[in-house]
């Protein structure tokens, strides 16, 4: 009984400088995400995503009217504000909060976008941006692209290097080498919803392009010009359009 004792109180004691150990390794890592968070505002990289998601936005479907537009994922809307102007626009999001900070000439919608509460080929143009790798399920998703975009209409999308050399959202290195168990602790304790590492750039492309999509142009997009040294972009951004 008294061996007994002692091993639960062994395993006790080794469980309770584990979880401490755990805790200190932690702490270290949201130490480090909010320096480099901090140092990449101060180098204006997110100030700078941001106008750099504007042009190419632009670029691909700027100038157009009198279409109907979907934002799909919109958060606070400011793409879906931007081409409000001469076009009916659709801001979607799952979370009331962020719609209800859209002002201006702009339908707002609360629904998942796994399963989108629009008619076939409602749209003319869709904004997914930001959006897929918060997506459990990105195939219901690029299903009910196909469904709401006009046969002929666009697809604008926008797509974190999940396999980036730093992780995009928890700037964790080779984050996508870990196990999943880990990588779904480090985006927990860093306070990501969900981030979906399964999600690759290529295996999104060609979802689209075996549903009817024909992808039209491409944009690498950096954060901050150092990053062009290397071949792989943290992001990309595409114009795709429905042909099938």
């Amino acid at each position: 009984m008294s061996n007994l004792i002692i091993d639960l109180k062994i395993l006790w004691d080794y469980q309770r400088h584990l979880s401490e150990l755990m805790h200190v390794k932690f702490t270290m890592i949201q130490r480090y995400y909010r320096f480099i968070v901090g140092l990449l505002k101060t180098l204006g990289a997110y100030k700078h995503r941001i106008e750099v998601y504007f042009s190419v936005t632009k670029k691909f479907v700027g100038g157009v009217s009198k279409l109907t537009i979907a934002d799909i994922g919109c958060g606070s809307g400011i793409f879906s504000r931007y081409l409000s102007e001469g076009n009916f626009v659709v801001a979607l999001d799952i979370n009331r909060k962020p719609l209800e900070m859209i002002k201006g000439d702009v339908a707002v919608v609360c629904a998942d976008a796994h399963n989108m509460p629009f008619k076939p080929e409602s749209f003319d143009i869709v904004l997914s941006l930001s959006l897929m790798e918060h997506l459990e399920n990105p195939v219901a998703h690029v299903e009910d692209l196909r469904k709401i975009v006009k046969r002929g209409g666009w697809l604008v999308l926008q797509l974190p290097n999940l396999q980036y050399f730093f992780e995009p959202h928890s700037k964790i290195p080779l984050l996508f080498l870990l196990p999943k168990k880990f990588q779904r602790l480090f985006f927990r304790k860093l306070e990501y919803s969900y981030v979906n590492m399964d999600l690759t750039i290529k295996g999104v492309l060609n979802l689209l392009l075996e549903r009817g999509f024909t992808l039209r142009k491409m944009k690498k997009i950096y954060h901050v010009k150092c990053m062009r040294l290397i071949p792989w972009a943290p992001s990309y951004m595409f114009l795709l359009q429905r042909t099938g």
